[in-house]
Order: C-alpha cells, then structure tokens, then sequence
C-alpha cells in the first residue's frame, strides 16, 4: 500500500540520496523535504547551483584539493613551503586547516580513508600519488592530518609504514581535549590522547 501512496519520482529522488556516505533513508527523506518545502525560486536557484559545482569543480592535479583551475591555489603559490606536504582525509579538511591562518605548506587529499567495513582499500585512495610527489618532490616532511577515528588512525599508520624509510620527517597532528572542555565529560580515548601528547610549559 505504502508503495502506491508515495510518488514514484520522490521515491527515486529519496533512494538516490540514500546512497551517498552519511546519508541514510531519514535523513535522505529529510533533505527531500526540505527541497520540496523551500520556495520554487530558491529551490530552483539551489539545484542550478548544484549543476554547476558539477560543472565547474575538479580535484587539483596535484594535491587533489576541489578547485575551479587546472592548480589549485595552493598549488599554484610559489610562496608556500613547497617541502612539506599535509594529508588530509577531504578538501574540506584543507579548507579548515587554511582558515586558521597558521600553516603554509601544500596538502595531498586522500580522498576519504580506509575503511574495511566499507570495502575501502588503500587502491581506493590517493595513496600511490602521495609516495610519487615524495619520491619526485624535495618533501622533507609529511603531516599526517586524517581523522582522530579508528579508521582515521589507521590510515595515518599505513600512510607512515610506507614513508618511514624516504628520510624525511613525518609528524602527527596533536589532538585531545578541546579548548573549554571538562575533564569528567572527556571520553577515554580523548583524554588518553590528552596526556599522550602532553606539552611542556
């Protein structure tokens, strides 16, 4: 009965979204409505807006950041330290990195990270281009940013199993407990990261 009720096209639209990582059949249902509650106009604006990311936007070549151009601008500026590469798990990732103001080396985006239970495999995942940059590139050191997760730290394990014999420096971004936060509310994970990477003052 159910099936007859819903829209066939709304149905297809709910199935599609479901299928990208991190959306389930709510959420995919939720975005569906919201697109349907929005006013034409502004729905309208929203999907051509949307065609044209599609259209215009690319890994760069190099470090595989989403960009407009063949370089990303980053890679493009001659400024930046070209000797130290930060991996990242997304552009996002980079994208955030970049607002903090603080750091001024290139990135490699990894396009995601291993995840077994998702069938993802160190072949999904920009990891050959990574070694190649290192190999052909004067890269003295290499930031390991991926994602303070279980599959975040893998990754981060596999990438440096294959860069430690290269002779350059490979660092760890630092994490633990955030800026505000109260110990008693601190996971175990969080505060034994906490102490790991304690600093002297």
């Amino acid at each position: 009965m159910i099936e007859r009720v819903i829209p066939p096209t709304l149905k297809n639209a709910v199935e599609q979204i479901s299928e990208l990582p991190g959306y389930g059949e709510k959420s995919a249902q939720r975005l569906a409505v919201n697109l349907l509650n929005m006013p034409r106009g502004e729905a309208k604006q929203l999907i051509e807006t949307l065609m044209e990311v599609l259209e215009k936007i690319h890994p760069c070549r190099e470090c595989g950041i989403y960009t407009e151009e063949e370089l990303c601008p980053v890679c493009a500026d001659e400024e930046r330290d070209r000797t130290t590469i930060c991996v990242v798990e997304e552009s996002f990732d980079a994208f955030a990195i970049e607002r903090t103001g603080k750091y001024t080396g290139l990135y490699h985006v990894l396009g995601g990270r291993l995840s077994p239970l998702e069938n993802i495999t160190a072949e999904d995942l920009n990891i050959d281009s990574l070694i190649d940059r290192v190999n052909r590139e004067n890269i003295k050191e290499v930031i390991l940013a991926t994602n303070p997760t279980v599959e975040g730290e893998a990754t981060a394990s596999y990438i440096y199993n294959l860069l430690k014999n290269k002779g350059i420096t490979i660092s760890r971004i630092a994490y633990g407990l955030p800026f505000g936060a109260v110990l008693e509310n601190a996971d175990d994970f969080t505060l034994a990261k906490a102490l790991e990477h304690k600093t002297p003052i």
